[in-house]
Protein backbone atom coordinates (compact mmCIF):
# COMPACT_ATOMS: atom_id res chain seq x y z
CA UNK A 1 0.00 0.00 0.00
CA UNK A 2 1.35 3.21 -1.36
CA UNK A 3 2.37 5.45 1.59
CA UNK A 4 0.56 8.89 1.48
CA UNK A 5 3.17 11.89 0.28
CA UNK A 6 1.75 14.79 3.17
CA UNK A 7 2.73 18.86 2.65
CA UNK A 8 5.36 18.45 5.02
CA UNK A 9 6.91 15.59 3.30
CA UNK A 10 7.31 17.95 0.02
CA UNK A 11 9.02 20.72 1.78
CA UNK A 12 11.59 18.44 3.30
CA UNK A 13 12.52 16.82 -0.06
CA UNK A 14 12.71 20.55 -1.54
CA UNK A 15 14.74 21.82 1.26
CA UNK A 16 16.81 18.49 1.80
CA UNK A 17 17.08 18.45 -2.17
CA UNK A 18 21.08 19.88 -2.63
CA UNK A 19 21.84 20.01 -5.96
CA UNK A 20 19.56 19.44 -8.35
CA UNK A 21 20.33 18.96 -11.58
CA UNK A 22 16.72 20.16 -13.25
CA UNK A 23 14.94 22.10 -10.95
CA UNK A 24 11.59 22.74 -12.90
CA UNK A 25 11.68 18.28 -13.27
CA UNK A 26 11.88 17.94 -9.92
CA UNK A 27 8.69 20.86 -9.29
CA UNK A 28 6.55 19.05 -11.65
CA UNK A 29 6.72 15.41 -9.94
CA UNK A 30 6.46 17.40 -6.78
CA UNK A 31 3.66 19.34 -8.19
CA UNK A 32 4.60 22.35 -7.21
CA UNK A 33 6.40 26.11 -8.28
CA UNK A 34 9.95 26.90 -8.82
CA UNK A 35 8.72 29.58 -6.36
CA UNK A 36 7.94 27.36 -3.58
CA UNK A 37 11.11 25.35 -4.06
CA UNK A 38 13.12 28.33 -3.35
CA UNK A 39 11.67 29.21 -0.74
CA UNK A 40 11.39 26.22 1.17
CA UNK A 41 15.31 25.47 0.30
CA UNK A 42 16.52 29.28 1.89
CA UNK A 43 14.19 28.60 4.98
CA UNK A 44 15.90 25.34 5.76
CA UNK A 45 19.71 26.90 5.07
CA UNK A 46 18.15 29.68 7.49
CA UNK A 47 16.79 27.83 10.22
CA UNK A 48 16.64 24.80 9.48
CA UNK A 49 13.60 22.15 9.76
CA UNK A 50 12.03 23.89 12.25
CA UNK A 51 11.67 26.60 9.43
CA UNK A 52 9.83 24.17 7.41
CA UNK A 53 6.92 24.57 9.77
CA UNK A 54 3.86 26.88 8.90
CA UNK A 55 4.13 30.15 9.50
CA UNK A 56 1.26 33.26 10.56
CA UNK A 57 0.22 34.81 6.97
CA UNK A 58 -0.50 38.30 9.31
CA UNK A 59 0.94 41.15 8.26
CA UNK A 60 3.73 42.47 10.43
CA UNK A 61 1.58 46.06 10.56
CA UNK A 62 -2.18 46.35 10.08
CA UNK A 63 -2.34 50.48 10.59
CA UNK A 64 -6.04 49.94 10.24
CA UNK A 65 -7.02 47.75 12.62
CA UNK A 66 -9.14 49.08 15.61
CA UNK A 67 -7.09 50.63 18.78
CA UNK A 68 -7.33 48.10 22.06
CA UNK A 69 -9.09 51.14 23.62
CA UNK A 70 -12.29 50.96 21.24
CA UNK A 71 -12.41 47.47 21.75
CA UNK A 72 -12.30 47.55 25.56
CA UNK A 73 -14.97 50.42 25.08
CA UNK A 74 -17.48 47.90 22.78
CA UNK A 75 -17.26 45.55 25.25
CA UNK A 76 -17.85 47.17 28.42
CA UNK A 77 -20.92 48.70 26.89
CA UNK A 78 -21.66 45.41 25.65
CA UNK A 79 -21.37 44.11 29.00
CA UNK A 80 -23.23 46.92 30.55
CA UNK A 81 -26.65 46.96 28.66
CA UNK A 82 -26.50 42.89 29.13
CA UNK A 83 -26.52 43.09 32.93
CA UNK A 84 -29.30 45.90 32.66
CA UNK A 85 -31.63 43.58 30.83
CA UNK A 86 -31.48 46.01 27.25
CA UNK A 87 -30.51 45.02 23.92
CA UNK A 88 -26.92 44.19 23.68
CA UNK A 89 -26.46 43.59 19.75
CA UNK A 90 -23.75 45.27 17.62
CA UNK A 91 -26.30 47.95 16.02
CA UNK A 92 -27.63 48.87 19.67
CA UNK A 93 -24.52 48.99 21.07
CA UNK A 94 -23.32 51.87 18.18
CA UNK A 95 -26.37 53.93 19.33
CA UNK A 96 -25.68 53.55 22.82
CA UNK A 97 -21.96 55.03 22.57
CA UNK A 98 -23.74 57.65 19.72
CA UNK A 99 -25.73 59.18 23.11
CA UNK A 100 -23.56 59.17 25.32
CA UNK A 101 -21.24 61.49 23.09
CA UNK A 102 -18.12 59.01 22.84
CA UNK A 103 -16.48 60.48 20.28
CA UNK A 104 -15.64 58.51 17.09
CA UNK A 105 -17.68 55.32 17.38
CA UNK A 106 -17.18 52.78 15.06
CA UNK A 107 -19.44 51.31 12.77
CA UNK A 108 -22.30 48.22 12.70
CA UNK A 109 -20.19 46.05 10.75
CA UNK A 110 -17.00 47.09 13.17
CA UNK A 111 -18.48 46.26 16.58
CA UNK A 112 -19.83 43.20 15.21
CA UNK A 113 -15.94 41.96 14.14
CA UNK A 114 -14.85 42.98 17.82
CA UNK A 115 -17.63 41.01 19.78
CA UNK A 116 -17.07 38.02 16.99
CA UNK A 117 -13.25 38.14 17.67
CA UNK A 118 -13.76 38.16 21.25
CA UNK A 119 -16.42 35.12 21.10
CA UNK A 120 -19.15 37.07 22.78
CA UNK A 121 -21.84 36.98 19.69
CA UNK A 122 -24.80 34.74 20.76
CA UNK A 123 -25.42 32.34 17.39
CA UNK A 124 -28.80 32.60 16.03
CA UNK A 125 -29.13 30.21 12.95
CA UNK A 126 -32.74 29.62 13.17
CA UNK A 127 -33.10 33.54 13.44
CA UNK A 128 -35.35 34.52 9.79
CA UNK A 129 -33.61 36.98 7.86
CA UNK A 130 -35.09 40.83 7.78
CA UNK A 131 -36.16 40.18 4.19
CA UNK A 132 -38.40 37.23 5.25
CA UNK A 133 -41.14 39.45 6.89
CA UNK A 134 -42.79 42.95 5.09
CA UNK A 135 -43.51 45.39 8.14
CA UNK A 136 -46.82 47.41 8.07
CA UNK A 137 -46.78 50.33 10.22
CA UNK A 138 -49.64 53.26 10.34
CA UNK A 139 -48.56 56.80 9.40
CA UNK A 140 -49.32 59.14 12.56
CA UNK A 141 -49.13 58.50 15.75
CA UNK A 142 -52.83 57.53 17.49
CA UNK A 143 -53.99 55.89 14.53
CA UNK A 144 -53.70 52.61 16.02
CA UNK A 145 -53.04 51.16 19.62
CA UNK A 146 -52.04 47.57 19.78
CA UNK A 147 -53.14 46.46 23.47
CA UNK A 148 -52.14 43.10 25.25
CA UNK A 149 -51.27 41.83 28.64
CA UNK A 150 -49.34 39.07 29.92
CA UNK A 151 -48.61 36.74 33.08
CA UNK A 152 -45.63 37.64 35.18
CA UNK A 153 -45.16 35.96 38.67
CA UNK A 154 -44.03 38.33 42.37
CA UNK A 155 -41.02 37.19 44.40
CA UNK A 156 -42.93 34.11 46.42
CA UNK A 157 -44.63 33.23 43.35
CA UNK A 158 -47.95 34.48 43.71
CA UNK A 159 -49.43 35.30 39.99
CA UNK A 160 -49.76 38.40 38.29
CA UNK A 161 -51.09 40.31 35.16
CA UNK A 162 -49.13 43.08 33.23
CA UNK A 163 -51.61 44.94 30.74
CA UNK A 164 -49.83 47.41 28.28
CA UNK A 165 -50.79 49.45 25.40
CA UNK A 166 -48.48 50.30 22.49
CA UNK A 167 -48.72 53.06 19.53
CA UNK A 168 -48.52 51.13 16.22
CA UNK A 169 -46.40 54.05 14.28
CA UNK A 170 -44.32 55.25 16.97
CA UNK A 171 -43.88 52.05 19.44
CA UNK A 172 -44.17 54.44 22.41
CA UNK A 173 -45.41 52.59 25.21
CA UNK A 174 -48.96 54.39 26.38
CA UNK A 175 -49.50 52.51 29.73
CA UNK A 176 -48.31 49.75 31.57
CA UNK A 177 -50.12 48.41 34.55
CA UNK A 178 -49.68 45.46 36.99
CA UNK A 179 -52.58 43.70 38.85
CA UNK A 180 -52.95 40.20 40.94
CA UNK A 181 -54.53 37.35 39.12
CA UNK A 182 -55.05 36.87 35.78
CA UNK A 183 -56.31 39.93 33.18
CA UNK A 184 -59.90 41.03 33.54
CA UNK A 185 -61.89 43.66 32.06
CA UNK A 186 -60.62 46.76 34.91
CA UNK A 187 -57.25 46.07 34.34
CA UNK A 188 -57.46 46.56 30.49
CA UNK A 189 -59.62 49.34 31.13
CA UNK A 190 -57.57 51.36 33.22
CA UNK A 191 -54.58 50.67 31.05
CA UNK A 192 -56.36 52.19 28.06
CA UNK A 193 -57.88 55.55 30.35
CA UNK A 194 -54.18 55.92 31.30
CA UNK A 195 -52.82 56.41 27.77
CA UNK A 196 -55.66 58.40 26.40
CA UNK A 197 -55.04 60.52 29.75
CA UNK A 198 -51.26 61.13 28.58
CA UNK A 199 -51.62 60.96 24.78
CA UNK A 200 -55.27 61.69 23.91
CA UNK A 201 -57.93 59.02 22.30
CA UNK A 202 -56.64 56.53 19.37
CA UNK A 203 -59.13 56.57 16.15
CA UNK A 204 -58.18 52.39 16.54
CA UNK A 205 -57.71 49.87 18.74
CA UNK A 206 -56.35 46.79 17.84
CA UNK A 207 -56.06 43.59 20.39
CA UNK A 208 -56.75 39.76 20.04
CA UNK A 209 -60.14 38.35 21.36
CA UNK A 210 -59.74 37.22 25.00
CA UNK A 211 -62.84 38.26 26.95
CA UNK A 212 -62.13 41.48 28.26
CA UNK A 213 -61.41 43.07 24.94
CA UNK A 214 -64.01 41.40 22.23
CA UNK A 215 -66.88 40.01 22.66
CA UNK A 216 -67.09 39.60 18.64
CA UNK A 217 -66.34 35.82 18.31
CA UNK A 218 -69.26 35.62 21.13
CA UNK A 219 -72.14 37.31 19.86
CA UNK A 220 -71.79 40.28 21.90
CA UNK A 221 -70.08 43.69 22.46
CA UNK A 222 -67.71 43.64 25.14
CA UNK A 223 -67.31 46.53 27.87
CA UNK A 224 -63.65 47.59 26.46
CA UNK A 225 -65.31 47.36 22.80
CA UNK A 226 -68.67 49.64 24.21
CA UNK A 227 -66.37 52.61 25.64
CA UNK A 228 -64.35 52.55 23.07
CA UNK A 229 -67.19 53.01 20.65
CA UNK A 230 -68.53 55.51 22.69
CA UNK A 231 -65.51 57.73 22.25
CA UNK A 232 -65.33 57.22 18.63
CA UNK A 233 -62.50 54.80 18.69
CA UNK A 234 -62.79 52.06 16.03
CA UNK A 235 -61.73 48.30 17.64
CA UNK A 236 -60.76 45.92 15.84
CA UNK A 237 -59.57 42.08 16.59
CA UNK A 238 -56.79 39.59 14.86
CA UNK A 239 -57.30 36.44 13.81
CA UNK A 240 -57.85 33.72 15.64
CA UNK A 241 -54.19 31.93 16.73
CA UNK A 242 -52.88 34.42 14.40
CA UNK A 243 -50.53 36.55 17.11
CA UNK A 244 -48.57 38.47 14.43
CA UNK A 245 -51.41 40.38 13.87
CA UNK A 246 -50.66 42.44 16.85
CA UNK A 247 -46.38 41.80 16.54
CA UNK A 248 -45.99 44.95 18.21
CA UNK A 249 -46.81 44.03 21.56
CA UNK A 250 -46.20 40.50 21.45
CA UNK A 251 -42.43 41.62 20.55
CA UNK A 252 -42.80 44.04 22.97
CA UNK A 253 -43.54 41.89 25.98
CA UNK A 254 -39.94 39.79 25.43
CA UNK A 255 -38.04 43.06 25.67
CA UNK A 256 -39.66 43.81 29.32
CA UNK A 257 -39.44 40.37 30.21
CA UNK A 258 -35.32 40.55 29.58
CA UNK A 259 -35.69 43.65 31.63
CA UNK A 260 -37.24 42.42 34.32
CA UNK A 261 -35.51 39.32 34.73
CA UNK A 262 -32.12 41.49 34.70
CA UNK A 263 -33.73 42.69 38.48
CA UNK A 264 -34.74 41.58 41.64
CA UNK A 265 -38.25 40.29 41.63
CA UNK A 266 -40.45 42.64 43.88
CA UNK A 267 -42.52 41.36 46.57
CA UNK A 268 -46.08 43.04 45.98
CA UNK A 269 -47.95 44.32 43.25
CA UNK A 270 -47.20 47.96 44.49
CA UNK A 271 -43.48 47.61 43.76
CA UNK A 272 -43.60 45.93 40.71
CA UNK A 273 -45.35 48.73 39.00
CA UNK A 274 -42.62 51.04 40.49
CA UNK A 275 -40.63 49.11 38.15
CA UNK A 276 -42.71 49.23 35.27
CA UNK A 277 -42.66 53.03 36.04
CA UNK A 278 -39.33 53.24 35.48
CA UNK A 279 -39.35 51.16 32.58
CA UNK A 280 -41.96 52.70 30.55
CA UNK A 281 -39.56 55.57 30.92
CA UNK A 282 -36.64 54.08 30.38
CA UNK A 283 -38.70 52.41 26.67
CA UNK A 284 -40.50 55.76 25.52
CA UNK A 285 -37.35 57.94 25.71
CA UNK A 286 -33.86 56.42 26.23
CA UNK A 287 -34.15 52.85 24.92
CA UNK A 288 -32.68 53.19 20.73
CA UNK A 289 -35.30 51.55 18.71
CA UNK A 290 -34.13 49.48 15.70
CA UNK A 291 -37.26 50.57 14.16
CA UNK A 292 -36.47 54.20 13.75
CA UNK A 293 -32.90 53.89 13.14
CA UNK A 294 -32.31 54.40 16.77
CA UNK A 295 -34.56 57.58 17.45
CA UNK A 296 -36.65 56.89 20.92
CA UNK A 297 -40.51 55.91 20.67
CA UNK A 298 -41.23 59.41 22.31
CA UNK A 299 -39.11 61.25 19.32
CA UNK A 300 -40.97 59.14 16.88
CA UNK A 301 -44.11 59.83 18.50
CA UNK A 302 -43.17 64.03 18.69
CA UNK A 303 -42.47 63.86 14.93
CA UNK A 304 -45.63 63.35 13.04
CA UNK A 305 -49.47 65.12 13.92
CA UNK A 306 -51.18 62.20 16.13
CA UNK A 307 -54.46 60.95 14.30
CA UNK A 308 -57.88 61.60 16.24
CA UNK A 309 -60.89 59.46 16.67
CA UNK A 310 -64.32 59.72 14.79
CA UNK A 311 -66.07 62.95 15.69
CA UNK A 312 -69.51 61.21 16.74
CA UNK A 313 -70.06 57.84 18.81
CA UNK A 314 -70.33 54.97 16.55
CA UNK A 315 -73.06 52.63 16.15
CA UNK A 316 -73.58 49.93 17.87
CA UNK A 317 -72.63 46.72 16.20
CA UNK A 318 -75.58 44.22 15.27
CA UNK A 319 -75.06 40.55 16.54
CA UNK A 320 -76.63 37.71 14.83
CA UNK A 321 -76.56 34.06 16.74
CA UNK A 322 -78.76 30.96 17.07
CA UNK A 323 -79.12 28.65 19.58
CA UNK A 324 -81.95 26.15 21.28
CA UNK A 325 -84.52 26.98 23.23
CA UNK A 326 -83.82 25.46 27.24
CA UNK A 327 -85.98 21.98 27.40
CA UNK A 328 -86.83 23.27 31.14
CA UNK A 329 -86.35 26.48 30.96
CA UNK A 330 -87.98 28.22 28.03
CA UNK A 331 -85.03 30.22 28.06
CA UNK A 332 -82.67 31.16 25.08
CA UNK A 333 -79.03 32.28 25.18
CA UNK A 334 -79.21 36.13 23.23
CA UNK A 335 -75.63 37.12 24.41
CA UNK A 336 -75.00 38.24 26.85
CA UNK A 337 -78.61 38.38 27.92
CA UNK A 338 -80.92 34.90 29.04
CA UNK A 339 -84.28 35.46 27.19
CA UNK A 340 -87.19 33.72 28.06
CA UNK A 341 -89.54 32.68 25.00
CA UNK A 342 -91.75 30.02 27.11
CA UNK A 343 -91.78 26.07 26.92
CA UNK A 344 -93.63 26.38 24.01
CA UNK A 345 -90.62 26.66 22.10
CA UNK A 346 -88.14 24.08 24.29
CA UNK A 347 -86.22 22.44 21.87
CA UNK A 348 -86.57 24.69 18.79
CA UNK A 349 -83.48 26.33 17.19
CA UNK A 350 -84.10 29.81 17.06
CA UNK A 351 -82.33 32.97 15.42
CA UNK A 352 -81.92 36.35 17.26
CA UNK A 353 -81.02 39.56 15.99
CA UNK A 354 -79.58 42.26 18.78
CA UNK A 355 -79.19 45.67 17.39
CA UNK A 356 -77.92 47.17 20.84
CA UNK A 357 -80.82 46.42 23.62
CA UNK A 358 -83.08 46.08 20.80
CA UNK A 359 -84.01 41.84 20.15
CA UNK A 360 -86.00 39.86 17.84
CA UNK A 361 -85.84 36.41 17.86
CA UNK A 362 -87.60 33.89 15.08
CA UNK A 363 -88.19 30.61 14.79
CA UNK A 364 -87.99 29.91 11.26
CA UNK A 365 -89.94 32.74 9.50
CA UNK A 366 -91.85 33.30 12.54
CA UNK A 367 -91.24 36.18 14.72
CA UNK A 368 -91.73 34.69 18.35
CA UNK A 369 -90.70 37.45 20.31
CA UNK A 370 -89.72 41.44 20.46
CA UNK A 371 -88.02 42.95 23.18
CA UNK A 372 -85.63 45.96 24.77
CA UNK A 373 -83.16 44.10 26.79
CA UNK A 374 -82.40 45.41 30.54
CA UNK A 375 -79.21 46.27 30.08
CA UNK A 376 -78.60 46.06 33.99
CA UNK A 377 -79.39 41.88 34.23
CA UNK A 378 -78.58 39.22 32.60
CA UNK A 379 -81.90 37.38 32.88
CA UNK A 380 -85.11 38.79 30.62
CA UNK A 381 -88.22 37.72 31.77
CA UNK A 382 -91.23 36.80 29.90
CA UNK A 383 -93.78 39.20 29.02
CA UNK A 384 -97.42 38.91 29.63
CA UNK A 385 -98.19 37.24 26.47
CA UNK A 386 -95.39 35.03 26.93
CA UNK A 387 -96.67 31.14 26.89
CA UNK A 388 -95.20 29.16 29.85
CA UNK A 389 -96.06 25.93 29.22
CA UNK A 390 -95.20 23.13 26.34
CA UNK A 391 -97.05 22.43 23.89
CA UNK A 392 -99.28 19.38 23.32
CA UNK A 393 -98.22 17.00 21.18
CA UNK A 394 -101.50 15.46 18.81
CA UNK A 395 -102.89 12.11 20.08
CA UNK A 396 -101.87 9.35 17.81
CA UNK A 397 -104.85 7.86 15.83
CA UNK A 398 -106.51 4.39 16.78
Amino acid sequence: MAQKVTAMDIRTATALAGQVENVAEFCRRQQISRQTFYKWRARFRDDGVPGLQDRSRRPLSSPGQTGAAVEEMVLLKRKQLFEQGGDHGPQSIVWSLRREGRGVVPSRATVWRILTRHGVITPAPQKRPRSATKRFTFDRPNECWQSDWTQWALADGSPVAIAGSIDDHSRYLTALQAAAGAGSTELVWAVMLAGISECAVPAMSLTDNGFMYTGRLRGYESTFEANLRALGTRTINSTPYHPQTCGKIERFWQTLKKWLRARRAPATVEALNDLLDRFRAFYNHHRPHRAHRGATPAEAFAATEAARPAARPLPAPIFVSSHIVGERSGNLFVPPYKVNVGLRWAGHTCDSIRDGDHIAIFSGTTLIRELTADPTRQYQPGDKNTRTYRAREPKPSP
